[in-house]
């Protein structure tokens, strides 16, 4: 008798486990969420008021981002790439015409 209720949990628990498909899309959006977090961060850092950052349209290391200047007045959203902390784009760092294909080959 514990052999089959030994050998019953065995056989529901294996079916417990996600597919791989499911696992792959955990994975991809746990990744999402780690780009995400280190593009806000490596952003943050390279600004004047760090706290008053506020981001939208992110999606891994490209977005936009509203923020105080020196004077306490909110800038305006500006797209922005982060690779790393020390490889910022922001879209006024570059002409027009560059950042515009930077972001296409990097942020789409």
């Amino acid at each position: 008798m514990k052999k089959i209720i030994l050998l019953a949990l065995l056989v529901g628990l294996t079916g417990c486990g996600k597919s791989e498909v499911e696992k792959a899309k955990y994975d991809a959006e746990m990744k999402e969420i780690r780009y995400n977090r280190m593009a806000k961060e490596f952003i943050q850092a390279s600004l004047k008021d760090p706290d008053s950052a506020k981001f939208r349209n992110q999606q891994g290391f490209c977005g936009e981002v509203n923020a105080k200047n020196s004077f306490g007045a909110y800038t305006g959203f500006k797209r922005f790439i982060a690779a790393d902390r020390n490889m910022i784009v922001m879209e006024d760092s570059l002409p027009p015409q560059e950042f515009e294909k930077v972001w296409g080959s990097v942020c789409n």
